[in-house]
């Protein structure tokens, strides 16, 4: 009766205090795979996962999802999330990284053409965005909605055209996404039907507030492509006077387009919620 009591004892003190003491020296972000059935594409997809050391030391804290696109390059995802680490220490707030692993990136980031000529250029399968957002917003969400604890806020980050999508994104629907990082955003896809896209969507009576911030630089191909129609939807925001929706650009010292992920740093610090 007395070895009873004393267990049961024990298992009061492990409800009470938490199954797990934490150490306040050791730092428990961590990341990992995972993978999801997805009956939008028939497969599974994959995604990859950054928890930040406060999500396991602040118990019933709500995060912020941060998604973020060519998650497929393990260094650019490694990149993003030790920005976010940093940063977090005393600048920005915390969030979870959602990495969207991208199989195809013509099919899964650029919407449907409405010249021919483009197919010129981008070889079919292509223009299947919706399918991505469908699949974030029935299947991805879904599942961190499940698996953790997740606001109704997020964030994302694409470069080129993974910088295309989550533009397209922000703008089909209000529940992605609310802050926009676009590194080199590929505007120039289809004769610039996004500079279209922008005109009509700043305005449009949103329910929330977005916000986007524009980063791009010098230099080779890509950059001097995509720099002309950027301007022309920099041009549109100017005149705009839809207070639900902010922007920011800035113009990166930077003459080689895959390198202005650099930007991500000048992003999350403009956002510095």
């Amino acid at each position: 009766m007395k070895n009873l009591f004393i267990f049961g004892i024990l298992l009061l003190s492990n409800s009470i205090f938490g199954q797990e003491k934490l150490d306040p020296d050791k730092y428990y972000a961590k990341s990992k795979t995972v993978f999801i059935e997805s009956k939008i594409y028939a497969e599974k997809r994959e995604l990859e996962i950054f928890i930040p050391d406060e999500y396991v030391w602040e118990k019933e804290k709500e995060f912020k999802v941060l998604y973020l696109f060519d998650a497929q390059n393990t260094r650019i995802f490694n990149y993003i999330s030790g920005n976010v680490e940093f940063l977090s220490m005393n600048i920005i707030e915390p969030v979870i990284i959602v990495g969207v692993v991208t199989e195809d990136r013509w099919d899964e980031f650029l919407p449907p053409n409405n010249h021919k000529e483009t197919l010129e250029i981008y070889e079919p399968p292509m223009g299947h965005a919706d399918m991505l957002v469908e699949h974030i917003q029935k299947e991805i969400e879904p599942y961190l909605k499940k698996n953790y604890r997740v606001q109704d806020y997020r964030l994302a980050i694409g470069h080129s055209l993974g910088a295309t999508f989550v533009t397209y994104a922000a703008m089909k629907t209000d529940k992605l996404f609310n802050y926009n990082i676009l590194l080199s955003p590929n505007y120039s896809y289809d004769k610039k039907q996004f500079v279209d896209r922008f005109k009509e969507f700043l305005k449009t009576d949103l329910t929330i507030n977005k916000e986007f911030y524009f980063v791009n630089g010098y230099g080779d191909k890509y950059e001097k492509e995509f720099d002309e129609p950027l301007r022309e939807v920099i041009k549109a925001f100017e005149s705009s006077n839809n207070e639900k929706v902010k922007w920011n650009y800035k113009k990166l010292d930077i003459d080689n387009h895959g390198l202005i992920w650099l930007g991500v740093y000048n992003g999350l610090l403009n956002w510095r919620k």
